[in-house]
C-alpha cells in the first residue's frame, strides 16, 4: 500500500537578491514509525537540485501521519561557495496534496509550537467547512 508523500520547494538567496547556488540538500528523518500498514524507515533523502539556479525540490514522507509520532527530519543544505546551512530545528513535514515551499514548513512548525498545549491541525478550506463540530482544543491552519 502507498504511503503519504508531500513535495517541498525551495530556492535560495544572497543578501544582494542573487541566487544562492545549492548543490546539495539532505532531508533526514531521524526515527521510524509507520502508516497504512507499512513500516517506514529512518533514512536520508537528497534533494533534486537544479543546477543553473540551485531551487531544490523533494517528496517526503509527512511524518505527521505517522502511528507512534514523535519523528522529525534534520535538514542540511550544501552551496556552490562551500557554505553549508543547517535548519536550527528539526522539522515536522505535513501531509500536502499540493506541492509547499521550505518557508510553508518552517511556518508550520513555529505555529505548531506557538499553539501549544493546543493541536495545531492543518487544512484547506473545504476540508474546514466540512468539520461538525471544531475542536476547541484545536487551532486551525487553513492551507490555500
Amino acid at each position: 500500500m502507498p504511503i503519504s508523500q508531500t513535495t517541498i520547494t525551495g530556492s535560495f538567496k544572497t543578501p544582494v537578491n542573487a541566487d544562492a547556488q545549492l548543490t546539495d540538500a539532505t532531508f533526514k528523518l531521524s526515527g521510524s514509525d509507520f502508516e497504512g500498514g507499512e513500516g517506514i524507515t529512518a533514512n536520508t533523502v537528497t534533494a533534486a537540485v537544479v543546477t543553473e539556479d540551485g531551487d531544490f525540490t523533494v517528496t517526503l514522507w509527512p511524518n505527521d501521519r505517522g502511528m507512534t509520532g514523535g519523528t522529525s527530519y534534520a535538514v542540511s543544505f550544501r552551496f556552490s561557495d562551500g557554505s553549508t546551512m543547517t535548519m536550527p530545528k528539526a522539522l515536522v513535514v505535513s501531509h500536502s496534496d499540493t506541492p509547499v515551499t521550505l518557508e510553508d514548513v518552517v511556518f508550520e512548525n513555529q505555529a505548531r509550537g506557538a499553539v501549544k498545549p493546543n493541536a495545531l491541525r492543518i487544512l484547506t478550506q473545504a476540508q474546514y467547512d466540512a468539520l461538525t463540530p471544531k475542536d476547541p482544543n484545536t487551532v486551525y491552519l487553513i492551507r490555500g
